[in-house]
């Protein structure tokens, strides 16, 4: 894939996750959702809780605010 097309792509999922505020989905779930290969889905999610857009609890992925104490 190339770096447009994840870029597309992630965008799609950041999209997703800021109009379903609550949504949190493990790899497999976001994978089915988003119909990519695990290990693409993967380098996606990894880039977006890079940049900020998610979080990762080490088990679901969430959008960038949920879920989270602020202190």
């Amino acid at each position: 894939m190339t770096e447009h097309l994840d870029s597309t792509i992630g965008a799609r999922i950041r999209d997703e996750y800021h109009e379903m505020p609550g949504m949190r989905l493990t790899l497999p779930q976001a994978a089915r959702l988003f119909n990519l290969e695990m290990t693409h889905c993967a380098r996606v999610l990894e880039h977006l809780v890079i940049s900020g857009a998610l979080w990762t609890n080490g088990r679901e992925f969430l959008g960038a605010n949920v879920g989270r104490r602020f202190v």
